[in-house]
Parts: structure tokens; sequence; C-alpha cells
């Protein structure tokens, strides 16, 4: 009977937790000291981005930062700092909601929140709750354009990306978008891949990435789109991305590698041998190389400075060049090389817990960021302390394949568009999006 009575007993709390709602007083400490429940004044501002910091004030704070919980909605944002009467707090992966915050404090029994009771003209009473608003942080560029692929930004933040497709017709081209969000044809092009502005030259460069049996080339074009592109660097193995070495000047690119196939016809039959080019980094001996028109440019192959097995872009930073790969049999997903010099150092290891990766960006901190192959979460990983943060699960384009800042936005590229820019799925014409994350960008 004793035990019945128990079960009973256990039941009837539950019951009465369950019928909690968002207005009423919420039990939190399954052993609480007797402290007085925490009581919110004030928040500044009330709205935000996520990832930004907010100062709440009020009474019956933990000056004990992990003492205090503060949830907006259900989500819980990070506590700073931390006193008896204010809390210094960065806001968690909301986007473009209003919700009610609230405070727990170890000790107590009882959530705060502000909420004033007052009355209407007509003397009813009237229940006035402090909400926060979460501003929309997410948002896509264009949706005139299909299969977007490489992407990068000039001056005055003008973004420059290539497109498989627009306007419903197959037209490979590169257009602008500039800070007013006014997107301009700027001309045709011969290049369908990595882009990069180069500050030394004020020039776009451009990879063609080629698979089978074709090679591709790496191209440039005047920022203002005056002068076509022209095929600088010639016969390189599916260049997958471009970087450039600001103190030599050398141009550094990943090559995916292929596999090329020799059809030799013997009597009335046909012999194919298939052989494997491997990837790899190259440096390009950019400076100082004369370039005459598309049909006379400089035809020399680049120097391989590090294998890998299917590198899919390459981005410096502090003096490494850090590489991204897909299918990373033979590494990780992303390492990195010393550069030394003309050479590369060793091989890095700097994550290796996800499959593929397909580009990677840093801010101005030097905090890397990069969306997996089949993931729609944004990672940001701190090289120094090893830390991995997601922004926005779920709520990203998935396997963002190019990426750049505009200045303070992210812009995430999702092609859907195979290694030999194939279109995947027809009903999945691709997206640009653009991402606040609280940081100030990097400009390279």
């Amino acid at each position: 009977m004793l035990n019945l009575t128990k079960y009973l007993t256990s039941i009837l709390v539950i019951l009465i937790l369950l019928n909690c709602t968002e207005e009423s007083q919420y039990w939190t400490d399954p052993n609480p000291t007797g402290e007085p429940p925490p009581v919110i004044l004030s928040i500044e501002p009330d709205s935000g981005f996520a990832g930004t910091d907010i100062i709440i004030t009020g009474e019956n704070f933990s000056s004990e930062i992990e003492r205090n919980m503060v949830l907006f909605g259900s989500v819980a944002g990070l506590v700073k700092e931390a006193s008896a009467t204010e809390l210094t707090v960065q806001l968690p992966m909301v986007n473009d909601k209003t919700v009610l915050p609230k405070i727990s404090v170890l000790g107590s029994e009882f959530w705060g929140y502000w909420e004033e009771q007052s009355t209407d003209t007509s003397g009813n009473p009237v229940i006035d709750t402090l909400m926060f608003t979460f501003f929309k942080a997410l948002d896509a560029l264009t949706d005139t354009v299909y299969w977007p692929a490489g992407i990068t930004t000039g001056p005055d933040s003008t973004v420059y990306f290539i497109v498989n497709q627009a306007n419903a017709g197959w037209s490979k081209a590169l257009y602008s978008l500039d800070a007013e969000g006014s997107l301009q044809l700027v001309r045709t092009s011969t290049v369908l891949g990595n882009l990069i502005y180069d500050v030394a030259t004020d020039t776009i460069w451009g990879s063609n990435l080629r698979r089978g049996r074709e090679l591709g080339w790496i191209s440039d074009i005047p920022y203002d789109g005056s002068i076509s592109f022209k095929k600088k660097i010639k016969n390189v193995v599916a260049p997958s991305g471009i970087e450039f070495e600001k103190s030599s000047g050398n141009m550094f690119y990943s090559s995916l590698g292929f596999y090329q196939m020799l059809i030799t016809p013997v009597e009335d039959t046909f012999d194919t041998t298939i052989t494997n080019i491997s990837g790899g980094i190259y440096r390009e001996p950019v400076v100082g190389r004369i370039f005459v028109g598309t049909d006379e440019s400089d035809t020399t192959l680049g120097i391989k400075v590090a294998d890998y097995s299917r590198p899919t872009s390459c981005k410096i930073m502090d003096g490494y060049l850090y590489v991204t790969q897909a299918g990373h049999s033979e590494g990780a997903a992303i390492s990195r090389n010393q550069i030394i010099g003309e050479t590369l150092g060793e091989t890095e290891v700097v994550l290796d817990e996800f499959e593929n990766v397909y580009c990677l960006e840093f801010d101005v901190d030097g905090n890397l960021y990069f969306v997996p192959d089949g993931s729609s979460t944004l990672y940001r990983y701190t090289m120094t302390s090893g830390e991995l943060v997601e922004f926005f699960p779920g709520d990203i384009v998935p396997t963002a394949n190019f990426m750049t800042w505009d200045g303070i936005n992210l812009l995430l590229v999702h092609s859907n568009i195979s290694d030999d820019f194939e279109v995947t799925a027809a009903e999945d014409p691709g997206m640009i999006q653009k991402v606040f994350i609280g940081t100030t960008g990097y400009q390279q």
C-alpha cells in the first residue's frame, strides 16, 4: 500500500508539472535552497542578431556565471559575465523570432521573467510581458539565377558570382550584386568554378573545373567585366581552388585530379585504358610572367608542392595554406601546410571528424568556417582552443560549395552541381545565402 501511495504521488507531481504554462511559475531545482527567485527589470537592447551580446539587469542573479541559466523561448544563451544585478549574455542561434526571455538561478525554486500588471482605460487588468526579438540573420540573395558557383567580393563590397544557368536559359555568366541588392549581368563567362578577387592586380580570377579527359584552366578578368576572361594558365588538371600569397605574389591552386580514359581501336574492338591522375596543391609563379591574349598565354604547368587525394579548395591564413578535401581516404577533411618560401611544409591535420568539406573561410580573428557535405549547419572552429561552434543548425543551405565575406555577412553558395558541374537535381536550383553571425568578417 505504501508503494502504491508513492506511485500515485509521483504521477500527481508529474501531471502538475506538465500542466504549467508559459505564464506560470516553473519548478527548476529539485533541491532548492530557498533563495529568492530572479527578477528581470530590463534587457538592453530588447532585439538583436544571434551571436551578439545583450545586458540583462534585475535582481537575485548569481555572481557565479555557471549558476545562471538564461532561456530565450526554449534555447539557452551563453552567460559571459555575471553579478547579482546584471548579466552579459550572448544570444543563441535563433533566427527571426520573438520569444519570452526567462532566467533560472541554481538554488531558487522558480523561473524569473519580466511581467508588469496594469489596467487599461476601462479598468480591465492588462499583463505586459517583456519579449525579445531576434532579427532575421539568414536571407537568400537572389532567386533569379540557377546553380550558382564560385563567389568573391570586389571593391565597394560588390559581390561577384558565376552561374551555370540564369533566367531559365542556359547561359554560363558572371553576375554582380551590389550593397543595395541590385543584380547585374557583367558578361558571359568561360569559367565555372572557384572565384577570387586579387587586390594587387584589381582583377577577378576564376578556375574552369573540367573532369574526365578534358583539362581545365585558370583565367582572369577586370572586375568591371570590360574585357573577357583570358586563359592565363592552361592545361590544369581540374582546378578546384585558387589563392594568392601576398608576400611573394605566387598563386597556389588545388587540383582534384581525375581519371583519364584512352580509347585505342584494336581491330574491330576498342581497348580502354584508365589512368588515375592524382590531385594535389600546385604553385604558379604569377609575378613577372607576361600574358599576351587568350591564345598566347603561358601554358607552363605549375609546380606540385603537396600531395592530396581530392582537394576541393585552398585558403591562406597566417602563413599556412589550409586545404579542404572530399572523400578524404588519404587525409583529413581540413588540413594545412606551412608556407616556407617557395615550398610547403608537412601536412598537418586540422579537423578529421567530417567526411567531406568543399570550402572554408576565415574571419578577422583567424576562426575558420565551413558547412560539411550533407549538413545544414554552419560550423566555426577556433584554432587556438579547438572549440567547434554550430550556427543555425538545420537552417543553413546544405553543403556549401563556395563562400566569401561581403565585409560583414558570410555568403554561402549551395550549388547543387557535381564535381564536373553537372546539375544533380533539376528541381533544386541552388541558392546563395547571406548569414550574419555577429562578426566583422574578413576581406582579403
